[in-house]
């Protein structure tokens, strides 16, 4: 009897972690599918439409002309400080460099606060252009 009470228990013990992840995938199925329809009922309660909005486009605009704004500043950053180093000395070369720095570092600011301005502004706007 104790021979079949072990086998019983090594059994069990190698057959219930095989019916685990089943059961897993089950709730994750159920909470995934619970929490869609939460959001598409709050969506129906606050009448958020789900497609892509005036406000969202904008934004997206404004990403990426602020990327393509970056990249520029990083490629032109680069090439005044290869013309720094290159200007072995030359007071002339060096002065320009500097120059040049300092008018990068002014306009790269000068884009984060067109940045933080628009990012926050950019619902107003919206709103009061499609109430007029």
């Amino acid at each position: 009897m104790k021979k079949f009470g072990l086998i019983l228990l090594f059994s069990l013990l190698l057959f219930i972690p095989l019916l685990c992840p089943a059961e897993a995938a089950l709730i994750n199925a159920n909470k995934t599918q619970e929490y869609n329809n939460n959001i598409n009922a709050l969506a129906n309660q606050t009448h958020y439409n789900m497609d892509v909005t005036l406000e969202n486009r904008i934004s997206t605009i404004i990403r990426i002309a602020l990327s393509v704004l970056g990249a520029i500043f990083l490629v032109l950053m680069f090439w005044t400080g290869y013309n720094w180093m290159q200007a072995a000395g030359n007071e002339e070369k060096v002065k320009k460099a500097k120059t040049a720095i300092r008018n990068l570092l002014i306009g790269v600011v000068l884009i984060l606060i067109a940045y933080a301005l628009s990012s926050g502004f950019s619902g107003l706007l919206v709103k009061n252009l499609l109430t007029k």
